[in-house]
């Protein structure tokens, strides 16, 4: 796909989210261990809903591309554009920086875990459902995919893909901790908290990039830029 290694940018940034990331580690640092199959469920069950999600997405934006794309062009998608635009820079530049965590603190370890499957289910559901709307490295990824003159099968295998790069820095340090056990297992201790806080600083960062590249587009096009 021409937009491969876009897609594969846009991936890594979604897998420092809470969902991919944060919460797996916060499961092994509450547990101090890795329980193989309740940690399989969940990351399954992240990727299946993502994967779910973005199938729709794709669909949605075939469905209504065409007229989407002469609304697109018209003064009042112009300036519902630069609204929204505006209103994205603004959280993402605006809102106060979450508190760094202290060295050593375990801000993640007082978290309930659960053991159940059908618990890590609703868990991973829930992680992936909430986080949906504010996940925009992936409805932008969505779009590129639904703007691919790919078939249908290259795209599913593309989001599958994508799902995958996702999940792929947790489950790396899941394997790092599930091998080396309590020589690992410290380290992620210390370094849980600062992960849920770069996840929420590249949030905004996110929202500040693209809210100031939608805003700019659209003002460059109702001519208010000069």
């Amino acid at each position: 796909m021409e937009h491969a290694a876009t897609l594969a940018g846009l991936a890594l940034l979604d897998s420092t989210s809470l969902g991919t990331l944060v919460i797996p580690i916060a499961l092994v640092v509450r547990s101090r261990r890795v329980d193989r199959g309740p940690m399989a469920i969940y990351l399954t069950t992240v990727c299946l809903a993502y994967l779910s999600l973005g199938i729709a997405l794709v669909a949605g934006f075939d469905l209504i591309s065409t007229a989407a794309a002469r609304l697109a062009h018209t003064e009042t998608a112009q300036w519902a554009t630069l609204v929204i635009g505006v209103a994205l820079a603004g959280f993402g530049i605006l809102s106060p920086n979450p508190p760094k965590p202290e060295p050593g603190t375990d801000s993640l370890g007082s978290r309930p875990t659960p053991a159940s499957a059908g618990a890590m289910v609703v868990l991973g559901l829930g992680a992936s459902l909430v986080e949906a709307a504010t996940m925009v490295p992936y409805i932008a990824a969505t779009g590129i995919i639904a703007s691919s003159p790919e078939a249908w099968p290259v795209r599913i295998v593309t989001l599958t893909l994508y799902c995958l790069i996702m999940i792929a820095p947790a489950l790396v340090l899941l394997i790092l901790a599930d091998t080396l056990g309590q020589r690992f297992l410290p380290k992620l201790v210390r370094i849980a908290p600062r992960l849920e806080y770069e996840a929420k600083v590249t949030l905004l960062w996110v929202a500040a990039i693209l809210g100031l590249h939608l805003a700019g587009r659209s003002a460059g096009a109702l001519g208010l830029l000069g």
